[in-house]
């Protein structure tokens, strides 16, 4: 028998999924006509927030091996899309940047996402996006905390 808080939990997990699962079709059209896997399209999206990461930090982040995130950074450098770049410190260590063509790609995806984020949140009042804000970081609080090793 499951807890008044492990139902709500639940619940929540649900509503969740079900937002999340009505929200990608369009995201899923948007990867598709920039003719990039959906792999790619969440490094392009993570390196315009994290400009001159690793392809190790990227494999994290995307999550995949980071064999796997080899091929993804060797294709969009192929692409013109991502620039590998020696690290100022440590010389063995290679840095990612966007290139010019890439920050604008990266640019329009990121501002459509944001337009559709904006449509999906203007069902809610003033009060209810004030709360959702709240949640919201909260949760990013709660993935970072889950990201800290015990």
């Amino acid at each position: 028998m499951m807890s008044d808080r492990e139902e709500l939990l639940e619940a929540a997990t649900d509503a969740l999924v079900v937002f999340l699962r009505r929200s990608v079709p369009r995201t899923a059209e948007t990867v598709s006509n920039l003719g990039l896997t959906l792999h790619q399209f969440r490094a392009l999206v993570i390196l315009y927030a994290e400009d001159g990461c690793t392809t190790t930090d990227l494999a994290d982040a995307v999550g995949v091996h980071p064999s796997v995130a080899t091929g993804i950074v060797q294709r969009m450098v192929q692409r013109g899309i991502f620039e590998r770049h020696e690290d100022a410190v440590d010389r063995r260590i290679r840095r990612l940047t966007l290139t010019p063509m890439g920050r604008e790609l990266a640019g329009e995806v990121v501002g459509d996402a944001r337009v559709q984020r904006r449509r999906q949140l203007a069902a809610l009042d003033e009060a209810q996006l004030e709360q959702a804000k709240v949640l919201l970081d909260a949760m990013i609080a709660g993935l970072e905390h889950a990201r800290t090793p015990v």
